[in-house]
């Protein structure tokens, strides 16, 4: 096939594109570009038929759009679709993917890490140890719990989980080995959905108040935005951990930090921010009761393949005029 379409890889900080290239080069030209305000934005989208979509810093707004006549399909290298303006899209008459399927196991098993670090308070040993010395740590360990008892079961802690995807099941398979007992809030699955898992359908007041552990597994919407504020940690019991993995808006991170400072929430783990990346003078660097990752739950070498595999076949599919595989509507 002549080629015809020309496509844009916009803020992807990929070390190749050996795979986009691949998938596309007999259909395509693929140009690589890295855009920091509205307006190199608009430039871009008005001279292409296709953007392959990464770490945009602005909204890709309706006007954005119109912009653009040739404008078809636009694929997000990732799950959330918070940057794209989804409706506006469809108005046009553009597609809008995203990639669901990597990642899967990676942001489970990074998920689990982070709880486990925060229970076992691995964080901080590190880093007394390292300060203190090995006998003077030793006399001060306390605020260690165990997550099951082995005999009585008296002590089992309780984990939630807010949202329960794909993502979110598979940190629940894995917490099950641990012991935990597991509860999970999400209003859009019916008890059904919730058999044979051994996680328990609840109300998020009720895994607010109950949940030793929170770990939070939904998309960002204009509904789930702030949707862990300060009422929502008002609820939750004194002295307990919160997890993020999913995206930073979801938390209200002025009332988290609060929060933390005051020590009802005890301690905090965080791959996800409001404001990305994170800046150097944020309050949540200097707490030595926070572990920080730099959203990378979902990275693997295997999962960067398959995300980039899942957005290149889908910008395919549309140009060539097919259904894409994982289409986005609201």
């Amino acid at each position: 096939m002549e080629k015809k379409f020309k496509v844009v890889i916009l803020n992807a900080p990929h070390p190749s594109f050996e795979i986009e290239r691949e998938l596309l080069q007999d259909i395509a030209d693929i140009d690589v570009v890295w855009c920091e305000s509205s307006e190199e934005i608009v430039k871009v989208v008005s001279d292409v038929d296709g953007l392959m979509v990464a770490d945009i810093p602005v909204l890709l707004t309706e006007e954005m759009m119109e912009k653009s006549e040739r404008l078809k399909v636009i694929s997000v290298y990732g799950v959330g679709t918070d940057r794209i303006d989804v409706k506006a899209a469809e108005r046009h008459g553009i597609v809008v993917t995203n990639a669901p399927d990597y990642g899967i196991s990676e942001v489970a098993d990074h998920t689990m890490a982070l709880i486990l670090s925060l229970i076992r308070k691995i964080h901080t040993f590190d880093k007394s140890f390292r300060e203190v010395g090995w006998a003077r740590l030793r006399k001060n360990v306390t605020q260690v719990h165990e997550i099951a008892g082995e005999i009585h079961r008296l002590s089992t802690m309780n984990l939630g989980l807010i949202g329960f995807g794909r993502i979110a099941k598979a940190v629940a398979k894995r917490a099950k080995g641990f012991g935990f007992h597991i509860m999970a809030y999400d209003p859009y699955l019916s008890q059904d959905s919730f058999y044979g898992t051994s996680v328990q359908k609840v109300d998020l007041d009720v895994l607010l108040r109950e949940a030793d552990i929170i770990s939070i597994h939904t998309i960002l919407t204009d509904e789930t935005r702030h949707m862990v504020g300060e009422n929502e940690i008002n609820l939750m019991k004194k002295g307990v951990y919160l997890v993020n993995t999913s995206r930073g808006a979801i938390i209200d991170e002025k009332a988290l930090t609060e929060a933390i400072v005051s020590r009802h929430i005890a301690a905090a783990a965080l791959d996800v921010f409001e404001r990305e990346p994170l800046q150097t003078d944020d309050l949540l660097l200097h707490m030595s009761n926070v572990i920080l990752t730099p959203h990378i739950a979902w990275y693997s070498e295997e999962s960067m393949e398959n995300q980039k595999r899942e957005v290149a076949l889908d910008t395919r599919k549309v140009l060539i005029g097919e259904a894409p595989i994982y289409p986005v509507s609201l």
